[in-house]
């Protein structure tokens, strides 16, 4: 049981269901949005970069390399998750080497747990999605950790400085620093947490029920996913706070040149 329609069926549909980007578009040039060119694009590279991993996986899910090519898959993910990520380091040097194994540990930490509680069945159907899930949310994670951290340290040079010319150490300088950064980093997640199966039904549990899965089943499958999504997210937002005092200080404890560039 699933979606009742073929691929090609499925075309027709979403050709149809394109009548809601039309609309848009014609909004837009009405109300002088300016949003039209920027909405078909959007649309346009997003889905078609669905349908190109969709073939992926297509081949992926029938070839018996499939973990050779899970491996190549994650590679990419966790090096374009950490160079995404990196931009939020404004005018920090080699940001990627804070953000890259930050979102390596975070989230591998996850997918392993969920693999020793047999969660997460050893198989490309269930590993690709999970992993998708686990990378993309500790990249997100990370880019608000590092984000928020720069932003309270570049506000808090002063009193930093003044703490360190007192003999502080730069670990303890920064302490409040880092957990400003990992809470704030973490409220959106705790806060789609809080209002799971109210605001909305999330998407592995409605991708579960269109695929007819008891919804009980269905709803603790989600609560997994959110654990680890949790879980991984912690781990990466403090593995950003640990890494980045190499980079915001010096080997003398002094704040970094760059933090001083406009």
């Amino acid at each position: 049981m699933g979606i009742p329609y073929t691929p090609l069926e499925g075309l027709y549909i979403l050709l149809a269901a394109s009548s809601l980007l039309v609309l848009v578009i014609i909004l837009s040039f009405y109300k002088k949005l300016g949003i039209g060119k920027e909405f078909t694009y959007a649309i346009v590279k997003g889905g078609g970069q669905l349908v190109l991993i969709a073939l992926f996986l297509t081949f992926l899910f029938q070839t018996k390399l499939w973990i050779f090519l899970i491996w190549i898959l994650l590679l990419t993910m966790i090096i374009v998750g950490g160079h995404t990520s990196a931009k939020r380091a404004t005018h920090m040097p080699h940001a990627f080497q804070i953000t890259t194994p930050s979102i390596l540990i975070g989230a591998t930490t996850a997918l392993i747990v969920l693999a020793l509680s047999r969660a997460m069945p050893l198989q490309p159907q269930y590993i690709i999605p999970l992993a998708g899930m686990a990378f993309g949310n500790s990249m997100s994670i990370c880019s608000l950790s590092l984000d928020r951290l720069v932003r309270e340290i570049n506000l808090n040079r002063t009193g930093i400085e003044s703490m360190l010319s007192l003999g502080i150490p730069s670990k303890q300088a920064m302490e409040e620093y880092n957990r400003l950064s990992i809470r704030a980093a973490l409220i959106p997640t705790i806060d789609r947490l809080k209002t799971l199966g109210v605001i909305f039904i999330p998407g592995a549990m409605a991708g579960l029920l269109i695929a007819g899965t008891d919804p009980l089943v269905a709803a603790e499958y989600q609560i997994i996913v959110y654990l680890m999504i949790v879980g991984g997210g912690i781990i990466t937002a403090m593995t950003v706070a640990f890494l980045a005092r190499k980079k915001i200080f010096t080997e003398y404890d002094q704040l970094a040149e760059w933090l001083y560039k406009e």
